[in-house]
């Protein structure tokens, strides 16, 4: 028995042979009300995913002074450190520029290991540091 008779004997579904076929008018009916629900169905959910819904919501943000988690992980293979930074805009449109709490950046080797790591405010720190030592 070779491998193609073997996936023949898996089919779920044979194909019947022709003098064992009979098309009645209870199975074209069966075919035509089953393909005007599949048709129905197809077009209620389209009209669905199509349709917006608008919600208007008005509240009092009591946690206006509160700060957000956020977690981002993202990889940047071929993008120096110093170049990356995180901006930030609020609900009221405050703009936070060069967000630096809680930030790691990683440097990675070209496959994708971590040959180093530093904490951003360790970072900020050493700059700080470098300009100030700059100035003496």
């Amino acid at each position: 028995m070779g491998m193609k008779q073997a996936i023949k004997n898996l089919d779920a579904f044979p194909r019947a042979e022709e003098h064992l076929l009979r098309k009645t008018q209870s199975g074209a009916l069966v075919s035509v009300v089953g393909l005007v629900i599949m048709a129905a169905l197809f077009l209620h959910e389209l009209k669905y995913y199509l349709t917006t819904f608008t919600v208007h919501q008005m509240s009092v943000d009591l946690k206006r002074g509160e700060t957000l988690p956020i977690h981002i992980n993202m990889t940047f293979p071929s993008l120096p450190c110093d170049v990356l930074s995180v901006d930030a805009i609020d609900m009221s449109g405050k703009h936070e520029v060069d967000l630096d709490t809680n930030i790691w950046k990683l440097r990675l080797n070209s496959h994708g290991h971590i040959i180093g790591t530093e904490y951003l405010s360790d970072l900020v720190e050493k700059e700080h540091s470098a300009h100030n030592h700059g100035k003496e």
